[in-house]
């Protein structure tokens, strides 16, 4: 047997992070345009939804809500990726862990499984 073969150690986890929480001013909403005018947190909800991370230029980019709401206020509300710092809440290897070892081949074409051809595994 002269083809070479590879052992690999696997394991699959969840992180979940977030961003720190950035406070919503419903009173300055009221003030936008369109204006907020609901009174509950499902509306409060549906108006930001429909509104601000839609990315909804016609509000954002609005120079009255900009002057409202102030410029970097309003667009830290978009939460866009990279503008914000996450930390880590939560770690599903605190609790259990799936891991595996695997017997198998190095792969170019197998891109889904980090290049590396499964021949065998004990999961």
């Amino acid at each position: 047997m002269s083809e070479k073969f590879y052992l690999r150690r696997c394991e699959k986890y969840t992180i979940w992070e977030a961003t720190e929480p950035v406070e919503v001013d419903v009173d300055k909403l009221r003030k936008c345009e369109p204006p907020y005018e609901g009174n509950t947190s499902e509306e409060l909800w549906k108006y930001i939804d429909e509104n601000i991370l839609d990315w909804n230029s016609d509000f954002t980019d609005n120079e009255h809500n900009k002057e409202v709401y102030g410029e970097d206020e309003l667009y830290s509300l978009l939460l866009q990726d990279g503008e914000h710092e996450t930390s880590v809440y939560a770690d599903s290897r605190e609790k259990y862990a799936e891991d595996w070892t695997e017997l198998g081949h190095k792969n170019e074409e197998y891109r889904k499984t980090g290049r590396f051809q499964c021949l065998h595994d004990n999961s």
